[in-house]
């Protein structure tokens, strides 16, 4: 037999038998094992159920059984009374033994009765002791010729078959091993005594086949297929509870891998921002150091562009890598669109400013139910792109459209390629038609935008025609807008 799976504790017993963790492990080992194990004593929760209930029902065919031979016995004195008395104390004996033994049965953890041979053996070495005592019956009772006592043994034979076979479903070889014992030995008897022909034995043998026929077809069969059907629901469920638990731990490692990162990601932006601000402010001190004596402040300038790019390269990735790795959820509140542009408005008048671009933003009285951050990052990556790829104008406004709103960010840049439609969403995505009069970007903006709007449960589109502009439009639901 293989090695048992290892308990994680001892779970506490319920009223009705074990714990589901015990039955999961027991299920998971059996799946595992050789299946032969499974004719002899299956340890899976239904299994175990019918199995205890028709260990008692053999037993009360069996106290049944040992008055009525007694009294056949007694009363035409077919043995002497000292000998019937020790069979009797012998039966009472057997049955209390059998008993006892079965104990484990009811109360062994099932993972330790799975993993061990000699608990797994305790059926058939309780159905052995009891085909001994039956053995020991037929030949004291049943002589040569008919009398009540080999009747009375012959009926109650047939009641313990029955009762035998009900085990069949959840232990065949328990049952197949309770039915020889009593039926070679009593066939023998029968067959070299005096009153019973060989064709009466015959008829008897197939009365008694047909009656534990019957009884399979009417009862095992369908029990059978109950037990083998719980049986690998059971398994199935098992492995379904193992596959959870990995998934349980991978997500518990990922949740502590996402705060790790997340508190890498925050430590580093500030460490980050810091240092960035601080080479800004040097050289904006050098810049003006320069001024002051009469020198050339190109450099410092120039120092100041790229501290600045490096400044919104920075941004990016580490809000880009920190979106990667988050399940947003974001929190949602009333607010005005209005609001949000002013915000827009005054963020990019200098910068719309240096480089030119008219930049306007229509009134709107709109109220809807949004993330305020996570909106504003969008409508800011959108009219940052709208703003660095023009030298005309950027139009920037919100309409009621299809019972929702759609927020529109236009310019008269250069467009976008056709071709360059679909990709423009990916991460690290820059396309050259900009370079010659814009500083590069990272290619993040578009693609943290898609991640927002994702997870606002928004949609974006793009409509650009080469030469003459783009627009991009945010499509918010109607269940998000407010009123207008």
């Amino acid at each position: 037999m293989s090695t048992p799976p290892s308990s994680g504790h001892s779970s506490p017993r319920k009223s009705q038998g074990y714990s589901r963790t015990e039955m999961t492990e027991a299920s998971a080992f059996t799946r595992a094992e050789n299946p032969r194990w499974r004719w002899l004593f299956p340890v899976t929760r239904a299994s175990r159920d019918f199995i205890r209930i028709q260990i008692r029902a053999l037993q009360l065919a069996y106290v049944v059984a040992v008055p009525i031979i007694y009294v056949a016995a007694r009363s035409e004195h077919v043995v002497e009374r000292w000998l019937l008395q020790v069979w009797l104390v012998e039966s009472v004996a057997n049955m209390a033994l059998r008993s006892l033994l079965y104990i484990p049965i009811v109360r062994t953890s099932p993972v330790a009765f799975a993993t061990n041979p000699l608990l797994r053996f305790i059926p058939v070495f309780a159905m052995t002791m009891v085909g001994a005592h039956w053995v020991w019956t037929v030949w004291l009772f049943v002589g040569a010729t008919l009398n009540l006592t080999t009747l009375a043994v012959l009926l109650s034979f047939v009641m313990l078959s029955v009762a035998s076979v009900a085990i069949l479903p959840a232990s065949p070889a328990t049952c197949i091993l309770y039915i020889g014992f009593l039926w070679v030995p009593l066939a023998y008897r029968l067959a070299i005594s005096q009153w019973a022909s060989i064709p009466t034995l015959v008829l008897l043998l197939l009365t008694l086949a047909a009656c534990l026929w019957a009884t399979f077809h009417t009862v095992v069969i369908g029990v059978r297929r109950y037990l083998v059907q719980s049986d690998e629901f059971e398994l199935l469920v098992a492995e379904l509870r193992e596959r959870n638990a990995e998934v349980e731990a991978l997500r518990r490692a990922a949740a502590n891998d996402l705060e790790t990162r997340t508190g890498f990601f925050a430590s580093a932006s500030h460490d980050f921002r810091q240092r960035v601000h601080a080479m800004k402010l040097l050289a904006q001190s050098g810049a003006s150091e320069a001024a002051s004596m009469g020198g050339d402040k190109t450099a410092f300038v120039r120092l100041m562009g790229v501290v600045d790019d490096l400044e919104t390269y920075m941004t990016d990735v580490l809000e880009f890598a920190k979106l990667e790795g988050t399940i947003l959820n974001p929190v949602r509140r009333q607010l005005r669109l209005q609001a949000l542009f002013q915000q827009l408005d005054v963020a990019f008048e200098d910068v719309a400013a240096e480089r030119g671009v008219d930049l306007r933003l229509r009134a709107t009285t709109l109220l809807i139910n949004s993330d305020e951050a996570m909106l504003l990052r969008i409508l800011e990556n959108l009219t940052s792109n709208a703003v660095k790829f023009t030298k005309g104008r950027v139009l920037l406004g919100a309409r009621r459209r299809n019972g929702g709103v759609c927020i529109e960010v236009l310019d008269q840049g250069r467009g976008i390629p056709p071709d360059s439609i679909g990709a423009i969403f990916g991460a690290f995505y820059q396309t050259s038609e900009g370079a010659s009069h814009a500083r590069k970007g990272v290619g993040l903006g578009l693609a943290i935008v898609k991640r927002l709007s994702d997870g606002l449960g928004y949609s974006v589109e793009i409509k650009s025609t080469p030469g003459r502009g783009t627009r991009v439009r945010l499509n918010i639901p109607s269940q998000d807008v407010i009123s207008s």
